[in-house]
């Protein structure tokens, strides 16, 4: 008990102090003496009709009433100073009052300090975790290269065996020849798209024809596959031509023999005589004049060959061999061997275009493993000098297959393996920007599972306390048609998914020894955040490196698919950063959140209304009425006076607090169930406090774009070259979204959107030194450089700058003020009108302060001393005489002048009321007595004192309007 006493009275002290210093201050000092006077009047009621007919001309006192007195008394005197005669009591009240902003500072300050405290240790855990995710990332980043650059050693010793093995000793030195050929191709492509690799494979085709046409007796060589294989269908899933019934010739070579018309066969016989006669001659000439320089002998020309593509399959010229016709099948494929016929046309089932032609046949088959994915066929039944394919040509062409085989394979294997370097870069990259929703990160990972596995169905789902599984984003035939994105629980992809939860391990079903279902969990504070899941399409399987790199992936994915607390903390931070003062997309998220976690059927966000009342601020079903009676939700009272998430049985109710103000919450979240347990309580309190975070975010930035509205159109007037300027938020990564625009731009500046070609603009920043920016202001660079400004002037960018450390303080005041959403309230509405004049005060405060500090008291003596002082110094003080509100008669000569200017004239200007109008003759007097001015004359032969009177002096004009 005594420690709550204890609290209790700490927390009455801090709920007072503000009051205390807002009374000594500002209303002791003006009320305290007026209050003396009244006491003194009616403790003399006996002689007031004298003492008042003497001093006010004969008003009765019978008629007296001291609280019109008090009233009117502070009415006629709330410009001037009444505490002049009583210096002793007015020094003791600043005393006070400053011992108490003291102690609200120190109050302050540790308050500060806690939360310093608070979000240094919440960084440093963050820090850790995400230290302990990259140092296993970089782990396994390196135990992968590892095993990647031992597979490629095995696979070149690997290969370089198998074609030593499969061309014998005869073929060795080719083989090895064509081996190296395509191992250049192949390392020069860097294999980042399926066109590259497409590409590849087919010159890998053509190269491999045109080597088997020039360097054996075939006229024909082609490459036979039922489909263009690809990574998708994973070894051992590649097309398998024994489950095929038909071949599809994909590429060719063909070679030409020299042709010879058989009508002049003669003639050519003739012409070739004479040309050995002649050349018999010469060679004796040669040898007659003892010349005995060698002959030059010409050797035959070369056969034309050439290599194509051949239509593919849909094409209805396509050359197609089918199982029945023919014995390749028989033979080849299903026997897995060469085959080789000497003379085709002898050899029953052997057709040419269902036709008998004379020549020979060689066949090989193309294996991935055991398996047949292809056939290497060879003829020469367009040969013209009749030559012949023999059985010892057979491990020529096998030593061609196995190479083929091999690179391809690895083609297709690099293609995956750049795939997946580039997805993991994107994975990881999403990870760490700031502004990745749970949404966002479970798109990217279904469209990486959708380029390696494209006929799969997978889908990202989160799931919740009651096994319900939330589908974030999903693709394939498995997950059409789920109802409002939650996984129907009679499924088997939701047993598997909810066993992987439950295991917090890899859960996998197979068939034949085959993976057909996968789910992988993703963990964050050794929770199951969010499950992984991938079903093949019927009669394939999920290949492991897919299996791999979603297991390798989970650590990363796991920094946004985060636990339901941290998750909603992010999101509802990420939807604020990205709002400039519309809470109603932070609000539809928050309800989102809160309903899957609490089960609820019905989630509504509410502000105080009064002492009985509650204003609906969001509803995600509209209702006649906007205000509910507080008395109707008895969870509603028992959260407003513990501010803890409270249940009465049909409702949750989680309050909404400030941070800087924790006394009572500003609004409530409803939650309407029937039974909820401790673990969604205590989540649903994270939730409220996250929205409390995002939403006073969100007020905020709404609250400085209103008041921004007088900064930017001072500073267009202040600067008339520029045709526009705008206010924009940093978003969680930095990027400009424009909250308020004033005036034009050449290029689009569109509210609510992120601030486009950010290069042509100027940027001030709106921020304290050391400190992060709340926001920006915008001009047109172009227009900027053409302001031209004198010497003592300040410059355009100067001018900015000023106007950024205003906007500053004005942020300052508005976090400071207590968070008031119910925009019915008549308190809150005159509040909103004071926006616009916050940016007014506070330059106000600012120049006056700064204007003290730098003149001093002695300048002011020395004005004061001053029987003919300079005439523009004059000019400055008269034009200040003016704004206090003096006479004319007594600021016009100089004489009587000077007698205003006293120590307390510091004092007067600090208690001009800027918000309220000045009396706009005195203001036009003042504007005349320095329209003839320039900064330049003023700093030359006035000096800088006066030169900043005068500035401060343009300022209350051009906040009064009197330009």
């Amino acid at each position: 008990m005594a420690a709550m006493a204890e609290e209790l009275k700490k927390r009455v002290e801090e709920e007072s102090i503000d009051d205390r210093e807002f009374l000594a201050e500002k209303v002791y000092p003006r009320l305290m003496p007026v209050l003396i006077e009244l006491c003194q009047r009616v403790e003399h009621k006996e002689n007031f009709d004298s003492l008042q007919a003497e001093k006010e001309g004969g008003e009765r006192g019978a008629g007296f009433n001291p609280i019109r007195w008090l009233a009117e008394h502070l009415m006629r005197n709330r410009r001037s100073s009444i505490m002049a005669d009583n210096q002793e009591y007015m020094e003791s009240l600043q005393r006070d009052a400053e011992k108490i902003r003291e102690k609200r500072e120190r109050l302050e300050a540790v308050a500060r300090e806690k939360r310093a405290l608070e979000e240094e240790e919440s960084r440093k855990q963050e820090d850790e975790r995400n230290m302990a995710a990259e140092n296993e990332r970089r782990e396994l980043e390196a135990k992968l290269k590892s095993q990647a650059e031992k597979e490629e050693e095995e696979w070149n010793k690997s290969v370089l065996s198998g074609v030593k093995s499969a061309a014998g000793v005869k073929y060795q030195d080719e083989a090895l020849s064509l081996s190296e050929s395509i191992h250049q191709l192949v390392s020069s492509t860097s294999f980042n798209s399926m066109e590259e690799l497409r590409h590849t494979q087919e010159t890998m085709l053509k190269e491999i024809c045109a080597f088997l046409v020039k360097r054996t007796n075939a006229s024909f060589v082609a490459v036979l596959s039922q489909l263009v294989r690809s990574f998708h269908d994973a070894v051992p899933q590649v097309a398998r031509l024994e489950d095929s019934d038909t071949l599809h010739y994909k590429v060719a070579a063909d070679k030409k023999d020299v042709i010879v018309d058989h009508d002049g066969a003669a003639v050519l016989l003739l012409v070739v005589v004479v040309m050995v006669v002649v050349m018999m001659m010469m060679m004796m000439d040669v040898k007659e004049d003892g010349n005995e320089e060698n002959v030059e002998h010409k050797e035959a020309p070369q056969p034309e060959i050439t290599v194509r593509n051949l239509p593919p399959m849909d094409d209805d010229m396509a050359y197609v061999l089918r199982r029945g016709n023919g014995i390749t099948f028989e033979r080849v494929v299903d026997l897995n061997k060469g085959l080789c016929v000497t003379d085709v046309k002898f050899v029953e089932g052997m057709f040419f275009f269902d036709q008998k032609r004379q020549g020979t046949y060689l066949a090989v088959p193309i294996r991935s493993g055991k398996k047949v994915v292809g056939i290497i066929s060879a003829d020469t039944l367009d040969s013209l000098i009749e030559a012949e394919l023999k059985d010892f040509e057979i491990p020529q062409f096998m030593s061609a297959a196995f190479i083929l085989s091999a690179f391809m394979e690895r083609s297709e294997l690099l293609y995956r393996n750049q795939i997946l370097k580039r997805r993991k870069e994107s994975l990881t990259v999403m990870s760490k920007r700031a502004n990745t929703l749970p949404d966002d990160m479970a798109q990217e990972i279904v469209s990486s599972i959708q380029e390696m596995l494209p006929a799969c169905s997978c889908c990202v789902g989160v799931c919740n306390l009651t096994s319900q599984i939330l589908v974030l984003s999903s693709s394939g035939p498995s997950w059409q048609g789920t109802c409002n994105g939650v996984v129907d629980e009679t499924k088997e992809e939701h047993g598997l998914m909810m066993k992987a939860v439950a295991s917090k391990l890899l859960e996998v079903k197979t068939r034949e020894e085959s993976v057909e279902e996968v789910a992988i969990p993703i963990l964050d504070e050794q929770k199951v955040t969010a499950v992984v899941h991938v079903k093949s399409a019927p009669g394939s399987s999920i290949p492991q490196f897919l299996i791999d790199f979603q297991t390798s992936m989970s650590s990363v994915v796991a920094s946004v698919l985060l636990s339901p607390a941290r998750s909603a903390k992010r999101v509802l931070s990420i939807i604020a950063a990205a709002a400039v003062g519309d809470p109603k997309n932070l609000f539809q998220h928050a309800a989102a959140i809160c309903r899957w976690h609490s089960s609820s059927s019905s989630i509504k966000i509410v502000a105080k209304h009064g002492p009985d009342s509650l204003r609906i601020l969001f509803e995600e079903e509209e209702t006649d009425s906007n205000v509910i009676e507080r008395s109707s939700i008895p969870a509603c009272e028992e959260a407003t006076r513990s501010r803890a998430v409270s249940f009465d049985g049909t409702s949750v109710v989680v309050p909404l607090m400030h941070k800087e103000d924790d006394r009572t919450p500003y609004g409530l979240i409803l939650a309407k169930t029937s039974s909820v347990s401790e673990e969604q309580m205590s989540i649903l309190e994270a939730i409220g406090s996250a929205l409390s975070d995002a939403f006073e975010v969100v007020e905020f930035r709404r609250k400085m774009s209103i008041a921004s509205v007088t900064a930017l159109e001072a500073l267009l007037k202040k600067l008339p070259k520029l045709r526009g300027a705008c206010l924009s938020f940093p978003d969680s990564c930095g990027f400009n979204i424009v909250a308020r625009v004033l005036g034009s731009f050449s290029h689009p500046v569109v509210v609510g959107e992120r601030l486009q070609n950010f290069k042509a603009f100027q940027k001030v920043a709106v921020a304290r030194e050391g400190c992060a920016a709340v926001g920006n202001i915008l001009v047109a660079g172009e227009e900027l450089e053409q302001t031209q400004v004198n010497f003592h002037e300040e410059t355009p960018l100067v001018t900015l700058s000023s106007f950024a450390d205003i906007l500053c303080t004005v942020a300052e005041r508005i976090r400071w003020e207590k968070m008031r959403v119910d925009r019915t309230d008549a308190e809150l509405r005159e509040g909103e009108e004071m926006l616009l004049q916050h940016f007014n005060v506070c330059r106000f405060d600012m120049q006056t302060e700064r204007a003290i500090q730098d003149i001093g008291m002695i300048y002011i003596d020395n004005i004061r001393e001053s029987l003919h002082p300079n005439e523009l110094g004059a000019c400055i003080f008269q034009a200040i005489m003016y704004i206090l509100g003096h006479q004319q008669r007594d600021v016009s000569q100089w004489k009587r002048c000077r007698k205003l200017i006293t120590h307390h004239l510091f004092k007067e200007m600090k208690m001009i009321d800027i918000r309220a109008p000045l009396t706009v003759h005195k203001l036009k007097l003042a504007r005349e007595r320095i329209s003839a001015l320039s900064a330049a004359d003023i700093a030359m032969e006035a000096g800088p004192h006066a030169l900043q009177l005068w500035k401060w002096v343009l300022m209350i004009l051009e906040i009064q309007g009197v330009e």
